[in-house]
């Protein structure tokens, strides 16, 4: 500022000694003193821009050890690629962004997702030190599997990612062995925790959570109009949907393999989830145009909302291997059912694991917290992570 002044004053005097001269001279230095400023400026900015955009990121220090935003990228883009997921659920069914839907604490989807992403990145990191510091390696299956997974993962990435981010495939393996290495420490140190499973699931009651798998063929009793809308079958298009599964029911009954009736080939011959029904093996398949559908469902004792009460009962009657002595129906459809299983416990095993591992992570958030603050000092550095905004670090938002 100083020197820029004595430039200014000199320019002064100079004009004050030239009166016979014109200002065009003073005019002239004026301008390119401030062509020098703005180039000054604009030179500025471009360091500037340089550095923010070059310069390596320190996210956080783990007892001393650096970790940059180039480290973790891999495992934001697992974060992020979860939301996008979410993001275009969201915008088919309620036309909305999920990245910016604020939740009843006032924090976005993303901001969650970004506080969830960053607590369990440096979780594994203390897990991983605690698995190397107890001599834990990799098995070379482990090894082969986190080449595999990376390999699969990095050639499903887009160019725009791999550009953007500049993750490589090592990048992916390195990612997938420090995950497996922190998971197997995590996992035999969750072990020791003194949990009592069976007090947990204590109140579980198997009887409510019995479960019954069936295989079943039907034609719904609603049809779509040519906008696309579902619509009611009149009395006599059910009357003729009945007559049509009834006249394919010998023929289903004969089935070696019950999937097979209706072929992926034919029209409608999807499950009820969307998925193609498998290639048919020899034997009767339905005529070409069938308006039959073939689908699977499993449900437990307290479920209602599958089929109508009557019809409901009779199918919890049905023994293993069963299928129905004829078509069935109900105020949904008609159909021709076949009992798989009648007392699957997947539901009750499920929610009795559900339960203990509910009880193992809020005990490993407390005990980690210890070790933290027994072992590692973890420096955070929230200048750098506050200028992340997730949902397009790795990704087009």
């Amino acid at each position: 500022m100083n020197s820029a002044k004595r430039i200014s004053n000199q320019t002064v005097k100079k004009n004050n000694k030239k009166d016979n001269k014109g200002a065009l001279p003073n005019v002239h230095k004026k301008g390119i003193i401030i062509s020098a400023l703005c180039a000054a400026v604009v030179l500025f900015l471009v360091v500037a821009v340089l550095w923010e955009n070059l310069h390596p990121k320190l996210i956080f220090t783990i007892n001393g050890e650096k970790v940059y935003l180039s480290d973790i990228m891999v495992d934001i883009y697992m974060n992020e690629s979860t939301g996008a997921y979410m993001n275009s659920l969201y915008q088919q069914n309620y036309g909305s962004d999920y990245w910016d839907i604020v939740n009843d604490d006032g924090m976005t989807n993303a901001e969650l997702l970004k506080d969830s992403a960053i607590e369990t990145i440096m979780q594994k990191y203390m897990m991983y030190y605690e698995a190397i510091d107890n001599g834990y390696t990799l098995t070379d299956e482990e090894k082969q599997t986190a080449e595999s997974q990376a390999k699969d993962l990095f050639d499903n990435m887009t160019s725009t990612t791999k550009n953007k981010t500049g993750i490589s495939q090592q990048d992916v393996v390195d990612y997938y062995e420090m995950q497996t290495l922190a998971n197997n420490y995590k996992s035999a140190w969750i072990n020791t925790f003194d949990i009592d499973d069976a007090a947990l699931t204590a109140d579980i009651d198997p009887a409510q959570y019995r479960q019954y798998d069936i295989q079943y063929y039907y034609i719904p009793f609603t049809s779509t109009d040519d906008s696309g809308n579902t619509v009611d079958m009149t009395e006599e298009e059910k009357n003729a949907a009945v007559e049509e599964l009834k006249a394919s029911y010998d023929d289903i009954l004969s089935l070696t393999d019950f999937t097979t009736y209706v072929s992926s080939s034919q029209t409608n011959a999807t499950t009820e989830d969307g998925t193609a029904t498998p290639t048919p093996a020899p034997g009767p398949t339905a005529p070409e145009g069938t308006n039959i559908k073939y689908a699977t469902k499993s449900f437990i004792e307290t479920d209602t909302d599958d089929f109508d009460a009557e019809l409901l009962a009779d199918i919890k009657k049905m023994d293993n291997e069963e299928i129905s002595a004829k078509v069935v129906q109900d105020s949904n459809g008609c159909y021709i059912i076949k009992m798989i299983n009648n007392n699957s416990t997947e539901q009750y095993d499920s929610e009795c694991e559900s339960v203990i591992t509910t009880a193992e992570n809020e005990r490993f958030s407390e005990e980690i917290d210890n070790l933290e603050v027994e072992k590692y000092l973890i420096e955070f550095n929230d200048d750098e992570w506050d200028k992340v905004e997730f949902g397009s670090v790795t990704i087009s938002n």
